[in-house]
């Protein structure tokens, strides 16, 4: 396995560059081909459709010829640092659409999303602040999330799988495989409650035999929950100087994760490292 597309959101956000040169980073080292899907979103404009008021329908034209352009420049941005990163076969799509809806559509044709991590403190116009989860849930591919401040020299050097007996987690793991081999380190954490043997089911241990079965050496560890599993794997991840997270996303419902809180939520909200998630 390895990822032949890779897809990257674009806009007109400050960290746009950011995620573009780490997704270009990526492509050049997997061989992939990049495409970056710059939305238009759609004119935040409201007025009856009515021939009687021609400046309002002028006002909805100019709007959408502003959100284009915007979207355009984003484009030729992504070019631009394309062909500065040697990235061998790109594309930008300039989507007249709304974010969630562009992303999941042409995303969902790739083996990776690329996407940004919510800046709740400068939201950007037009974005929903859920915009991750919304890509998470409904494109398909693995997402990862880079996080809305700092840099990021290295990326997967140094990987903390948070493990958990999953559909997802087991998905997660799979989807991670091609940055796993490029791994100079894997640690595998499961998070739970105390258990008073070791059960010849275990998991964790089946998890560690398939990394194995792929040439793929792993230190894994069970760790007894104190707190939130969210933060105690974002502890490790800072523990173990981790330059990515791989985690199953939303093993719950969304309404019990808002309701009880939940890993992904923590993760999406409070990750400082580039983290990857598959539902």
């Amino acid at each position: 396995m390895t990822y032949k597309t890779i897809a990257v959101h674009l806009d007109a956000g400050p960290r746009c560059a950011t995620r573009v040169a780490l997704a270009a980073r990526l492509a050049v080292r997997h061989g992939s081909r990049l495409v970056g899907i710059a939305p238009t979103g759609l004119p935040d404009v409201i007025v009856a459709l009515n021939s009687a008021i021609s400046d309002a329908i002028e006002c909805i034209a100019l709007s959408a010829a502003d959100l284009r352009e915007n979207a355009q420049a984003a484009a030729r941005a992504f070019e631009r640092e394309c062909k500065r990163a040697g990235v061998a076969s790109f594309r930008a799509d300039v989507v007249v659409d709304e974010a969630v809806e562009a992303v999941v559509g042409v995303g969902r044709c790739s083996d990776l999303i690329v996407v940004g991590q919510t800046d709740v403190g400068a939201p950007i116009h037009a974005l929903a602040p859920d915009f991750p989860q919304q890509v998470l849930l409904h494109a398909g591919p693995a997402v990862l999330v880079v996080p809305y401040a700092g840099t990021f020299g290295s990326l997967g050097e140094r990987i903390l799988i948070g493990w958990k007996d999953t559909r997802e987690a087991a998905r997660a793991l799979r989807d991670a495989l091609p940055l796993l081999r490029d791994s100079r380190r894997i640690t595998l954490v499961e998070v739970g409650p105390v258990r008073s043997e070791v059960r010849a089911d275990d998991s964790l241990a089946a998890a560690t035999a398939w990394l194995d079965s792929h040439g793929l050496r792993c230190d894994a560890h069970r760790e007894i929950k104190l707190a939130g599993v969210g933060d105690q794997l974002l502890s490790r991840t800072r523990d173990l100087d981790a330059d990515l997270v791989v985690c199953g996303g939303y093993g719950h419902s969304r309404l019990r994760e808002w309701a009880l809180g939940g890993v992904t939520r923590h993760l999406l909200a409070h990750t400082t490292v580039p983290t990857l998630l598959s539902h």
